[in-house]
């Protein structure tokens, strides 16, 4: 079985888990999209563009996966830091990521594990909600959604 059917069932069977717990849904959400661009070296390279990710998260535990920067599928694990101010939800993400082949830049053979660090905001008045996350350089526009 590939790599990439094993990252998605072991997302689906989370999902589902989660679906499964009525006491989940007061602190889950589902996190997608991710489109975004490198702000200091994105007009000189090629960077992927759009991360297509999708992640779960429940009791500030966020487990996902996207397509990172080199086209290359990463998972990602964190455990995020939250501030509330009104209808805006800032949240610091620390964690570990496996897909990149080193932790700085594109250089090796093989993924790695490499520490990571993920401030977002979002915009919470609403049940879907827009917000922007900082991963590495790239600023990323994603949607949250609540549970």
């Amino acid at each position: 079985m590939k790599k990439n059917n094993i990252n998605i069932i072991a997302i689906v069977t989370a999902l589902t888990l989660l679906l499964l717990s009525e006491a989940a849904f007061s602190d889950t959400a589902i996190h997608v999209g991710a489109f975004s661009y490198h702000i200091i070296t994105g007009h000189k390279n090629d960077y992927n563009s759009n991360h297509k990710l999708v992640a779960v998260e429940h009791n500030k535990i966020f487990v996902g996966r996207f397509s990172n920067s080199y086209h290359r599928t990463t998972t990602v694990a964190a455990y995020g830091f939250e501030r509330q101010w009104g209808d805006w939800r800032g949240v610091v993400y620390i964690g570990a990521v496996r897909g990149y082949r080193s932790c700085f830049g594109d250089g090796g053979h093989e993924a790695v594990i490499c520490p990571v660090l993920v401030p977002t905001l979002h915009y919470t008045k609403y049940r879907v909600q827009p917000g922007i996350l900082l991963l590495g350089e790239a600023v990323a526009f994603s949607l949250r959604m609540t549970l």
